[in-house]
């Protein structure tokens, strides 16, 4: 569970941009921007969404109107690694989740 941040990070990243991105790239940025990927928690998402991610926009030749970067801002900022998203939540990977097979 300890990447549980990155992988919100990322998830959402892809989704705003509507691609898929490198993982291995995002991870990099991140630590460009003084974050641990490993270790990631709400303080180094934001330096990570006020330093590196005009980085990743240039990068990937991408843009993202105001409205669409405050709303990633506030989706990444509102998680809680602590608790499963909905999306946990309906594939039955919540922590006390029994494998069914």
């Amino acid at each position: 569970m300890p990447r549980r941040y990155f992988d919100f990070l990322y998830q959402q990243l892809c989704l705003a941009l509507e691609r898929r991105l490198s993982r291995y790239d995002l991870w990099l940025l991140v630590w460009d921007a003084g974050g641990d990927p490993d270790e990631l928690g709400h303080e180094q998402a934001r330096r990570f969404l006020d330093v590196g991610l005009d980085t990743l926009l240039r990068e990937e030749g991408h843009t993202l109107d105001p409205r669409a970067r405050r709303r990633l801002t506030k989706r990444v900022l509102a998680f809680d690694p602590r608790h499963p998203t909905p999306e946990e939540w309906a594939a039955g990977l919540t922590p006390g989740a029994r494998s069914t097979g």
